[in-house]
């Protein structure tokens, strides 16, 4: 049995929701090659283990860590706070080279034989220690998210650790540096298949006449902005919205999202429009299933600007800053103009799958390989 140990950022969901598609898609994929895999994050942890079941002659193993520090925002705001994050990554590189010594550990101890990271560079560089195959999967490093905000000379630790990688797996909107000593790849969008009974039930739980738009509201779950419950857009005729189950804001035309539910991309299957951050995550989910986006523009993230160039140029898609957010109402005004190319018939659930399949057959291959050549 070959030993993975996998490892997801738990800044956001975002790294999670696509590692859960990557490693559903890896597990169908590899059912001649049982894989002990053992899944290590923080926060994010609960998620992947509601999202993650063994099947067939695999088996799964769930581990607490510490990944990355994140982003620090501002309070009650959508915009980083340098200072903060300044301080908080000079503590927590305070402790990296002891954090990668005790992954280095229990890499060997648990006969790890690949770790692939999204994208903690913690694991890679204890990869690098251990003497183990390292696989870096993600659309942006660490390094390039913070040269923005930090002096290059804070990151150097960062760039030494990601220089480490053996092979690594560029996401859309990917603007790495030469990532991976022995192998690199660049793939496109991908997101969890949605269920299109489940999509049917919601769209009919929350807009049984079909008279109203359904919106997928989605800042993210790293993001509090307490002037949330005064936006305009929550008085827009006929819309019906969708909300995450943290977000405290009562309103008739508002619908959260069951706190225990997983499979948030069947609310936005379910959506008529989305409205988000710029995260890769909901990002690739309004791309492959079609629905037009209005993103908050966060100009200042490295991240955000390449995802946001990586939006097929066809894909209808409005930037607003927060203060244009504000005043938005959805039905009149500059609001119309976020539905003008609406795509009238959505594109069916088999051409979403054609699109993400194609992008995950491409990572899991790229990891199948690995594991022929890794084998021990």
């Amino acid at each position: 049995m070959t030993t993975i140990c996998y490892y997801v950022s738990d800044y956001g969901y975002g790294h999670a929701t696509r590692s859960i598609a990557v490693i559903r898609q890896m597990l169908e994929s590899c059912k001649g090659t049982p894989i002990r895999l053992i899944i290590n994050s923080g926060r994010a942890l609960p998620f992947l283990q509601e999202s993650l079941q063994a099947s067939g002659p695999h088996q799964l193993e769930f581990r607490r860590t510490f990944s990355d520090t994140g982003y620090v925002l501002q309070t009650d705001s959508i915009a980083a706070d340098i200072p903060k994050l300044r301080e908080q990554y000079n503590s927590d590189m305070s402790l990296f080279d002891e954090s990668v010594s005790m992954e280095a550990s229990f890499l060997q101890e648990s006969g790890a034989q690949l770790v692939i990271s999204d994208i903690s560079p913690i694991p890679i560089a204890a990869a690098w220690r251990a003497g183990v195959e390292s696989l870096g999967i993600s659309n942006f490093t660490w390094y390039t998210a913070y040269r923005d905000m930090l002096e290059l000379h804070e990151l150097n630790g960062l760039r030494e650790a990601y220089a480490r990688m053996d092979h690594f797996i560029g996401l859309a909107g990917c603007a790495e540096p030469a990532w991976g000593c022995k192998g690199r790849i660049d793939t496109g969008f991908f997101c969890r298949r949605p269920d299109p009974v489940e999509v049917q039930r919601i769209r009919q739980e929350l807009n049984p006449d079909g008279d109203s738009k359904l919106i997928f509201f989605a800042l993210g779950m790293s993001i509090q902005v307490d002037e949330l419950s005064a936006l305009k857009l929550w008085d827009s005729d006929n819309c019906r919205f969708i909300v995450s189950a943290n977000m405290d804001i009562e309103r008739p035309n508002i619908s959260r999202i069951p706190a225990h539910y997983s499979e948030s991309q069947n609310y936005v299957a379910a959506a008529d429009l989305v409205i988000t951050k710029p995260g890769w995550g909901t990002i690739c989910e309004a791309v492959e299933l079609n629905k037009p986006l209005v993103l908050l523009n966060r100009s200042s993230f490295y991240e955000d600007r390449h995802t946001i160039a990586a939006i097929p140029l066809e894909h209808p898609v409005t930037l607003m800053s927060w203060e244009e957010m504000r005043q938005l109402d959805l039905m009149s005004g500059a609001g119309l103009e976020v539905w003008n190319d609406e795509p009238s018939d959505p594109f069916p659930y088999e051409k979403q799958d054609k699109n993400s399949r194609s992008a995950l057959n491409d990572i899991t291959d790229y990891i199948h390989n690995l594991l022929q050549h890794v084998k021990v």
